[in-house]
C-alpha cells in the first residue's frame, strides 16, 4: 500500500526517473519493465514476456551531468529480442534518424567478427516523445520495413515505436482513448504533474501502485533527487545551448558555411564547424548529420578538443 504522506514528487517524465525505475537491477525494475513492454507491444497475455535482461543497469553519474549524454533503457527479452527505450524531452527534429541510428547499433553489436548472420535478433525501439513529431493524427506510430508495391512485410527484424505524449494528452482529455487502450495507463503515469492524483493512480492496478510506490521511494531518496535535480539542469543547459547556437546562426548558417567551405576546402570547412558543435555540446549524430563527417572524423577532432 502506498503511503501517503506530503512531500514533493519527482516528475516522471525524466530519463533518468525513467531509468531508474524500469531500468535498474533489481526485481520490481524488472517486473515493471516487463509489464511495460507487455502493454506497449501489445503481447496476448498467454505469450506475456516472462523474463528480461537488463543490458545497462548501471547509471553512471558522469551522465547525470553530460548535457549529451543519453539515459535510456537497453533490455534483452529472451525468445524476442532487443529492446531500447528511451524518453525524449526536446525536438531537435532529427528522432527519425536518431532512433534508427541506435536501433542499428543494437542490431550491430549483437555479432562478433566470426559470428553468422543467423544469429542476429529483433530490434525493437521505443521512443517516448514530449513533443509532436508526425502529421498523422494517432498519438502512436509504429514503422517496419515492407516491399512497396505488394506491402509484402519483410521479416521482423526492427521495429521503430514513437509515442507522442502530447497527442495523447489532447485525445485523452477529448475523451477519445478507448478503455481497452493498454498504453494509456503507462502515458498518464509519465505526464502526470498534478501530485494530488498519485494515489488515485496507485489504485487503478497492482502494477500502477508499484511504479507509483517506486516514484515515492525515489522521491524520498535524498541522493536520488539530487540526480535527478542536476539531470533537470543539465538538460535545460543543453536546450539553453542549442537556443543560443541557432540565436547566433549556427543551425541556419550550416548551409552558407558549407558553400564558403566549397571554395576554401569543404572538408576543413566541414571539420571547423564540427568542433564547434563539440564545444556548443552539440551531439555527435546531430553533427554527423549536419557536416557529413563520419563518427570516427568526430572523434578524433574530440581528441584534438580535449588536448589543446
Amino acid at each position: 500500500m502506498v503511503r501517503q504522506t506530503p512531500f514533493n514528487w519527482l516528475k516522471p517524465k525524466n530519463d533518468f526517473v525513467l531509468k531508474l525505475i524500469l531500468g535498474s537491477e533489481n526485481d520490481q525494475s524488472k517486473e515493471l519493465l516487463l509489464a511495460f513492454l507487455n502493454d506497449f507491444l501489445y503481447v496476448p497475455a498467454l505469450q506475456s514476456f516472462t523474463s528480461v535482461e537488463i543490458l545497462n543497469p548501471i547509471i553512471n553519474k558522469q551522465s547525470i551531468y553530460d548535457k549529451g549524454s543519453i539515459l535510456d533503457i537497453k533490455a534483452k527479452v529472451p525468445g524476442y529480442g532487443y529492446v531500447n527505450i528511451e524518453m525524449q524531452l526536446a525536438n531537435q527534429n532529427n528522432m527519425h534518424k536518431r532512433s534508427l541510428y541506435y536501433a542499428s547499433k543494437l542490431i550491430e553489436n549483437q555479432l562478433f567478427v566470426s559470428d553468422e548472420y543467423t544469429k542476429v535478433e529483433r530490434v525493437v525501439a521505443n521512443n517516448l516523445l514530449d513533443f509532436p513529431f508526425f502529421s498523422s493524427t494517432p498519438y502512436h506510430s509504429c514503422f517496419r520495413l515492407m516491399e512497396e508495391r505488394l506491402h509484402e512485410p519483410f521479416p521482423d527484424l526492427l521495429q521503430l515505436h514513437f509515442t507522442e505524449m502530447p497527442k495523447f494528452i489532447r485525445q485523452d482529455q477529448a475523451g477519445k482513448i478507448p478503455v481497452n487502450d493498454r498504453k494509456a495507463k503507462w502515458i498518464r503515469f509519465f505526464t502526470n504533474e498534478d501530485d494530488t492524483r498519485w494515489f488515485e493512480m496507485a489504485k487503478q492496478d497492482p502494477v500502477m501502485e508499484k511504479m507509483v510506490e517506486s516514484l515515492r521511494v525515489a522521491s524520498l531518496d535524498p541522493e536520488a533527487r539530487e540526480l535527478y535535480e542536476s539531470r533537470v539542469k543539465a538538460l535545460k543547459d543543453l536546450n539553453s545551448i542549442r537556443g543560443e547556437a541557432r540565436r547566433e546562426g549556427i543551425a541556419e548558417g550550416i548551409k552558407e558555411g558549407l558553400e564558403k567551405g566549397q571554395k576554401e576546402g569543404k572538408r576543413e570547412a566541414s571539420r571547423e564547424l564540427a568542433k564547434k558543435m563539440l564545444r556548443k555540446g552539440f551531439e555527435v549524430s546531430d553533427i554527423m548529420e549536419m557536416t557529413e563527417l563520419t563518427e570516427t572524423e568526430i572523434e578524433k577532432l574530440m581528441v584534438e578538443i580535449n588536448n589543446h
